[in-house]
């Protein structure tokens, strides 16, 4: 089946997940704008998302959703009344396939998954464990044939932010300063980078470089976990203030570049172009790494494990407490070659 394109007047892209799954999907959106210059195109998301796309200049709304508050119910009467000609389910979860497929809408796509073929009418395979997230993402496109003229992530920001990443700056004295985000963020405890290696690392670069620190953080264990980082290195290492997503991304921009483990500050460094350096162990960064060609990965090459998406490791999580620290100053080396960022040494 094919559709045909002067009848889509409105469109729903669907997507769920954290703070990086979004963003792995926002290159969608410039290229179904550029083909679908005049329809209507809306995103649902799951509520804690919402920032991520606000203002977001290639959408039209962003309708939200929380399954630990809404029914589902009311969700699919309420898109059903909508009157979607397109519906493009990125999730493909059982939640999101019956409610593309209770939409009424005439076209819907979603990737072959087990159990939710049912819902779509119009399918292509999914090649999720052989690309990165945003190729699969982009593959939606490539199978309706719309073309793909642009990969490049997008988060908006507006002077609000701006002047809050500035504000910031200020207040602990880092404007002209190279500054470094060491981001402590994650889900998982099996994907985090620890706080004594995070400490040993922030040494070995104060060794070698002036340079000072941002500790980015989340939640209050890892608001915890940077006070400890600062403790431990007192004189040029500063927690962010609480920062919801776009006010972080405006102090990420303000960085030189970002370290950290698998998490969702890498992928807004990525969306904002600050070069990112992660560190991965369990996931595997060909698939879920920082998207674009001015950012690199580390893994501990040693193992034969890695990749082993475990939220839980039997065998001490070496992937990441047993990775050279000197390995990474190497890695930090190349980044800043390939971005032309001038690290100076210390005499």
């Amino acid at each position: 089946m094919k559709f045909n394109k002067d009848e889509i007047k409105k469109i729903l892209v669907i997507k769920f997940g954290g703070i990086g799954d979004i963003l792995l999907t926002t290159p969608v959106l410039p290229n179904l704008r550029s083909f679908f210059p005049d329809a209507k195109i809306y995103f649902l998301t799951l509520r804690h998302s919402r920032d991520i796309l606000n203002e977001n200049p290639f959408i039209d709304r962003v309708i939200t959703y929380d399954p630990t508050e809404d029914h589902s119910k009311c969700l699919i009467d309420n898109i059903k009344k909508q009157n979607y000609d397109l519906i493009i389910d990125l999730y493909c979860n059982p939640r999101t396939a019956l409610i593309t497929y209770l939409s009424r809408a005439k076209y819907r796509f979603g990737f072959k998954f087990r159990g939710r073929k049912y819902a779509y009418n119009l399918k292509a395979e999914g090649r999720g464990g052989e690309i990165h997230n945003v190729e699969f993402n982009l593959d939606a496109l490539r199978f309706l044939e719309i073309p793909v003229e642009s990969k490049e992530m997008y988060l908006p920001m507006n002077i609000v932010h701006t002047e809050f990443a500035d504000s910031f700056f200020n207040s602990v004295n880092l404007e002209g300063k190279t500054v470094v985000g060491v981001t402590l963020t994650g889900g998982w405890e099996t994907k985090k980078y620890k706080v004594k290696d995070y400490i040993e690392l922030i040494k070995k670069l104060n060794e070698k470089y002036e340079l000072s620190f941002i500790l980015i953080w989340g939640n209050q264990k890892e608001k915890e976990e940077c006070l400890e980082i600062h403790n431990a290195v007192p004189g040029n290492t500063y927690l962010i203030p609480d920062s919801p997503i776009r006010y972080l991304g405006a102090i990420i921009k303000k960085c030189a570049f970002i370290i950290g483990n698998d998490s969702g500050p890498l992928h807004i460094s990525a969306a904002v172009g600050t070069p990112v350096l992660g560190i991965y162990g369990p996931t595997n960064p060909n698939l879920q790494g920082p998207f674009g060609q001015k950012n690199l990965t580390i893994v501990n090459e040693k193992l034969d494990c890695l990749g082993c998406n475990l939220l839980e490791c039997e065998i001490g999580n070496i992937c990441m407490t047993e990775l050279s620290k000197d390995l990474i100053l190497d890695k930090v080396k190349q980044l800043t070659d390939i971005n032309n960022i001038n690290l100076i040494l210390k005499n």
